[in-house]
Order: C-alpha cells, then structure tokens, then sequence
C-alpha cells in the first residue's frame, strides 16, 4: 500500500487520546473514508480498552477495523505535546500511525500494514528519521520505504 503525504499531520494539538481520535475521525469523514466520526471514535476507544496500541519511544499505532470504514488509509500525526498513552516504557506517545481499514481487509491489508509499521519502529534509522522530522518529503519517503517493506 502506498502512503499519501496529504495523511501526514504535522502540530497536531490534542491533549488526549479522546481528542486524537476526534481529530483523525474529522479527517476521515473530510476524506470520506467515514460517514459517522462517531463510529470511528468509539472503534479507536473499543480497540483501547481490549489492549493499548501505544508502543515505546514515544510511537502508537491505533488502528480501527470496522464496515463503516469505506477504503483503507493510514495517518502519521506528529503531536505538539506528548499525551499519557499506556505503553511498553511508559512514557507518553507523540508520533502516531493511525490504521483505518475496511473489515473486508481485516486479516489481509490490515495485518500486513501493522506489520510493516511495526517492524520498521525497531530499526533506529527509521524511528530517528520520523522522529526528529518535520519535513513531509522526507516523512513520506522514510513512511513509503516502511510500508514497501524496505526496513
């Protein structure tokens, strides 16, 4: 799957997961990924309470898997201020990949984009690069190197 640099938010302001997923449904919905930001929200909060998406080194990947979803869409949001997330060190999240995927892609494209997302976190040169990046151009090519399998 390939990445969209227009789903790169950059300064995102939110001062909690709550207002995260509010943001990234607005977006959905502005995209017509979504009719019903609701639904959205209460799928990232659904999928929350089951087992926290944050991970380590200030990344999360909340993901939602539902048939309201129209076409499958991945975001990076590089938050202004860190938020209190559960995760394996600890401390708050501030990047963020946000997985939107049809049910009908539930094993597949989902799996697969959770996989690339993930592995790519373990290797320095990518989490360092998306990171400490605010330039979209080289956002997007570290985030299409990932999603090709590349890291």
């Amino acid at each position: 799957m390939k990445f969209d640099r227009k789903n790169i938010l950059l300064d995102v302001d939110a001062k909690d997961k709550l207002e995260l997923f509010g943001i990234i449904a607005n977006y959905a919905l502005k995209n017509e990924i979504v009719d019903d930001k609701e639904k959205l929200v209460n799928a990232f909060l659904e999928r929350e309470s089951e087992v926290s998406t944050g991970l380590q080194d200030s990344f999360a990947i909340p993901h939602a898997k539902s048939d309201f979803i129209k076409l499958p869409m991945m975001l990076f949001l590089k938050l202004q201020n860190p938020i209190e997330w559960e995760t394996f060190d600890d401390k708050p999240v501030s990047n963020v990949f946000a997985l939107l995927v049809p049910s009908k892609f539930e094993g597949t494209l989902h799996l697969e984009m959770i996989s690339r997302i993930a592995t790519s976190l373990l290797e320095d040169e990518f989490t360092n690069s998306v990171k400490n990046s605010s330039d979209i151009d080289e956002l997007e090519k570290q985030i299409n190197k990932a999603m090709e399998g590349a890291y």
